[in-house]
């Protein structure tokens, strides 16, 4: 678990409150470049310029502006803000009990873990246990970082955890992108992708199967940079555009039985070689009968 902290709160509902406290579930891995001066690879320095005064000014001089129409805004101080969060309350209020399943994961946006706070092992532990065997999961409100979030808790393994979510009217309509509507599927075209989503399904997600190759490739040339060798970069792969979608489909489905193709050819020699062997057995077996038994069964 995270060693600190990020924030102390309570999961309240009903009459129960239960101590949590909240630690980042993810750690971002992805490289991170800083801007340099070309001439001696010195670190640049962004300040703060005032373009009416012409100057750089000081942190201390700022407030917030939110924008009622271009160019005019009104005014916020920090004091300002403060006192709003805090007119919210900083517990964790659940509102609702519902099944995780309802919850399309376009809602999600961070995740985090709650550990249970000084004392609240057993409550911690039996509203886990409570959540896990009726398969729901919690819908509440949080104040965090000046702003009060829409969240769902969840069982986790062994823990709860809690998402932070969009806002219904945060979530783009879809009809907003083409999405083909007036496009017309064949029965045919949609046997062959089926066939192909079936090649390529699998029953389990497994997340150590999958590494960030574009952060190796930095971290390998960035260490041969270092030691002076001599570097060779890799041409952007070029895509063909598909034209025909059943012949993509079927070129798809063949590259993959190459891969398979020994596999399969050896099953059907099997397959061909038990029909044989049932064939010639039935033969055998036929041949071996009485004559009398033969005309009885015919009688």
């Amino acid at each position: 678990m995270p060693s600190r902290a990020i924030s102390r709160s309570s999961i309240s509902f009903g009459l129960v409150s239960i101590p949590v406290e909240v630690f980042p579930a993810t750690a971002s891995k992805s490289v991170h470049f800083n801007l340099l001066h070309a001439k001696d690879n010195s670190r640049i320095q962004e300040k703060i310029y005032c373009a009416s005064e012409e100057k750089p000014i000081d942190r201390s001089e700022l407030v917030h502006g939110f924008p009622i129409q271009k160019g005019k805004y009104v005014t916020f101080t920090n004091e300002e803000l403060k006192k709003l969060e805090s007119g919210a309350g900083h517990e964790i209020e659940i509102i609702e009990f519902i099944p995780i399943s309802e919850v399309d994961p376009v809602y999600f946006a961070s995740a985090y873990l709650l550990g249970c706070g000084s004392g609240a092992a057993k409550a911690y532990r039996l509203l886990n246990a409570a959540m896990t065997k009726s398969e729901r999961a919690a819908l509440a409100k949080f104040v965090m970082r000046s702003k009060e979030h829409l969240v769902l808790i969840r069982p986790y393994r062994d823990v709860l955890m809690l998402h932070t979510m969009h806002y219904a009217d945060e979530i783009r309509p879809a009809e907003e992108i083409d999405h083909g509507a007036k496009s017309s599927v064949g029965e045919a075209e949609l046997k062959l992708a089926e066939r192909l989503i079936s090649d390529l399904s699998k029953d389990k997600f497994e997340a150590d199967k999958f590494e960030d190759t574009y952060r190796q490739k930095i971290l390998e040339i960035a260490k041969q940079k270092a030691a002076g060798q001599e570097i060779s970069l890799p041409s952007a792969p070029r895509r063909g555009k598909v034209i025909d979608l059943m012949s993509a489909l079927k070129d798809s489905l063949k590259s993959r039985g190459k891969k398979d193709g020994a596999k399969d050819s050896e099953d059907e020699d099997a397959q061909d070689d038990g029909a044989a062997d049932g064939k010639d057995a039935r033969r055998a077996a036929g041949s071996s009968r009485h004559p009398q038994s033969r005309r009885r069964i015919r009688s």
